[in-house]
């Protein structure tokens, strides 16, 4: 009852923004229209005339589950749409510059088709030739290679059609006949059965983007987790090759911030399909969050730990309070899946001759650091640690350059 609900709710929202993207609910809906996809008339247009009397179109509809022409690798359902139609048993009229009316009369004596689908990831294909009452498909393509993905990568799918007709025609001639001033359409009656011969082909493809694997953090600030209370920071770089639209931190188990910078809506294709689509916003609680996959490499491919990253998060909270604290971070990809990533960060307050800043005794050093007095400390960091934008151009650079070396070291 509540799935059926919220479908009915996805009706009225059409393009209105929605926090999560519906992947569950769009593709029971998807998967629910599919029997109306064989020989949909909403993807052939027009009439049909004396010099086309056949037509045959298909289309790629979905690929299930996707957001944004992108796919997780383990989406092994592929939605397509066909139609044909020809002039058997029609009859044609085609009118000349006077108005006189040819009559062409079409009786269909042989028809032949031929339809395949290809699924090509990098240099693998696999072509099979679907049953024109299924518009579900299985993608054949092995998991495991789409798993290897670098998050820029297309999966191409392209149906190929190839149809011969075979037609006897009737054709019946009207002709402008004048008897002196006076002129008029005549029957020119009908001529002996003509053969006619007519080949369709066509084809049409579709590519979207492979987003596989886990997501990979990097605790950016405090670098060497800890930290001067005053100044407390959980600056997280996410490299990912997925599309990731929120992020929420705790600390201590306890939700503290929440950072978004997409949300979704829902539209209507002309078979009447839905499809999920990704809108920029900011809505940040105590957090900021930032993507640079378009800002800082024009092939966003880069070599970072357990693997290639085409996408670049950076996820700032600060918070008050002091002592051990163990603070986590929740990502979330387009496709619902969770990536995390917890340490436990120090903030500490600074302590000289046996009294903190603040004029208690010191205590654990858990919670004090023998050092110089508040106000030099707090220069000091503020002198070392660079800027958040300095350190993210700083890393960028770092990968880079490892990346470059390990390349031409081989």
């Amino acid at each position: 009852m509540m799935r059926k609900l919220f479908l009915l709710f996805l009706v009225f929202s059409v393009c209105a923004a929605l926090e999560d993207p519906p992947l569950d609910e769009v593709a029971q809906y998807n998967r629910g229209l599919a029997p109306s996809l064989m020989g949909t008339s909403a993807i052939t247009v027009g009439e049909l005339t004396k010099d086309n009397p056949s037509r045959v179109n298909m289309t790629i509809v979905a690929v299930i589950p996707s957001v944004d022409e992108r796919v997780p690798p383990e989406a092994d359902e592929v939605l397509w749409a066909w139609n044909e139609e020809n002039a058997d048993g029609r009859t044609i009229t085609e009118e000349d510059s006077h108005g006189c009316t040819d009559r062409y009369i079409f009786t269909l004596i042989n028809q032949t088709e031929s339809v395949e689908i290809s699924f090509s990831f990098r240099n693998h294909t696999v072509k099979t030739e679907p049953e024109t009452t299924e518009a579900i498909l299985e993608i054949p393509l092995e998991r495991e290679l789409l798993e290897t993905a670098n998050g820029t990568e297309n999966l191409t799918i392209e149906l190929e059609w190839d149809y011969w007709y075979h037609y006897e025609v009737i054709v019946s001639n009207s002709g402008w006949v004048c008897n002196g001033e006076n002129c008029s359409c005549e029957d020119q009656g009908s001529m002996p059965p003509q053969q006619w011969e007519l080949h369709t082909i066509g084809n049409v493809s579709r590519q979207y983007i492979v987003e596989p694997g886990e997501a990979s953090f990097f605790l950016a600030r405090p670098a060497l987790g800890e930290q001067w209370y005053r100044n407390n920071h959980f600056d997280t770089l996410v490299f990912s090759r997925k599309s990731i639209y929120k992020a929420e931190i705790s600390m201590d188990g306890n939700e503290t911030a929440h950072a978004r910078i997409y949300n979704f809506s829902v539209m209507e294709d002309p078979v009447g399909a839905w499809h999920i689509f990704s809108e920029e916003t900011d809505e940040f609680s105590n957090a900021s969050m930032e993507n640079y996959e378009v800002s800082y490499w024009a092939t966003p491919v880069v070599n970072e730990g357990e693997g290639p990253f085409s996408h670049l998060y950076e996820v700032n909270h600060t918070y008050s309070g002091w002592g051990p604290k163990t603070m986590e971070i929740t990502v979330t990809d387009f496709f619902g899946g969770e990536h995390t990533y917890s340490r436990e960060i120090l903030s500490r307050k600074i302590s000289k001759g046996g009294k903190s800043e603040t004029g208690e005794p010191e205590g654990s050093a858990e919670y004090y650091r023998q050092g110089m007095p508040a106000q030099e400390e707090q220069e000091l960091t503020h002198s070392i640690i660079p800027s958040d934008g300095l350190l993210l151009v700083f890393l960028i650079a770092a990968l880079w350059m490892f990346r470059y070396h390990r390349r031409h070291a081989k």
